[in-house]
């Protein structure tokens, strides 16, 4: 059983460290933690575990350095939230087999993104997050909330391009938000996994470990990594992840 901890914190390291440097983590973690025998359901509800110890960990530090956007990320979180508890019900009345060929085919398109986003993304200097803007907000992020709900990998990608494209927000705003609302959108939704028995506690509380302790280690390192390459690796396993869970079982 301590193997198995020990891989899980371990893989929990990859996560944080894929997460800090280019993202995309969770589309590693959850075909992983299938092939490990976690049903699928069971390996959503139980990764939740390690974006709510991220998403606590994030917004407190983006708050120590006074990247707060209040109140505007409050009600884009909250709309995020309630769309989430949406997906997180939709998602639980998909049978197994079906969500797991579902997944696969997300990563493909995590995979894309992965490699397309930086490029997608605008500089601006003015943040749209008044009048129309306000409430154009909440319908982007309760649809992106949806999809969180029901599956959330990929999730920050979204997140950030909504940033960028509707609200012009900085890369460090983007994130800001995306870590707000990754914390609230997974309080009500790990509880709804956990209700149905969805999540494995033990194995839940490894990889929050590994996840805040890569993250903590790589945002402290002077990593000198190309980040055009780096997207390539990254991009590349995940569609060897997602192929392979194509035909898994």
């Amino acid at each position: 059983m301590w193997l198995n901890d020990l891989l899980l914190i371990a893989t929990g390291i990859l996560v944080g460290f894929v997460n800090t440097l280019a993202g995309g983590g969770s589309s590693i973690l959850y075909p992983i933690l299938i092939f490990m025998g976690m049903p699928i359901h069971t390996a959503i509800g139980t990764s939740r575990v390690g974006f709510l110890a991220q998403g606590i960990f994030s917004v407190a530090g983006f708050k120590s350095k006074g990247i707060f956007l209040f109140p505007f990320n409050l009600y884009v979180a909250l709309a995020a939230m309630t769309g989430g508890i949406v997906g997180a019900w939709i998602s639980l009345q998909v049978p197994d087999k079906n969500l797991t060929k579902i997944l696969a085919f997300i990563m493909i398109m995590i995979a894309v993104l992965i490699l397309i986003q930086a490029k997608i993304r605008k500089r601006h200097d003015t943040a749209r997050i008044k009048a129309k803007w306000l409430w154009i907000s909440f319908i982007v992020y309760f649809i992106i909330g949806i999809y969180g709900g029901f599956i959330q990998a990929g999730m920050g990608f979204m997140i950030i391009l909504a940033g960028s494209l509707v609200n012009h927000f900085k890369l460090t705003e983007a994130n800001s938000i995306k870590a707000l609302i990754v914390l609230v959108l997974t309080i009500p939704t790990l509880y709804m996994f956990a209700a149905k028995g969805f999540v494995n506690w033990e194995a839940g509380i490894a990889i929050a470990i590994g996840t805040a302790t890569g993250s903590w280690l790589t945002s402290r390192w002077s990593v000198n990594v190309n980040e055009k390459y780096l997207r390539i690796f990254i991009a590349s396993i995940v569609v060897l992840l997602a192929v392979k869970l194509w035909f898994y079982q």
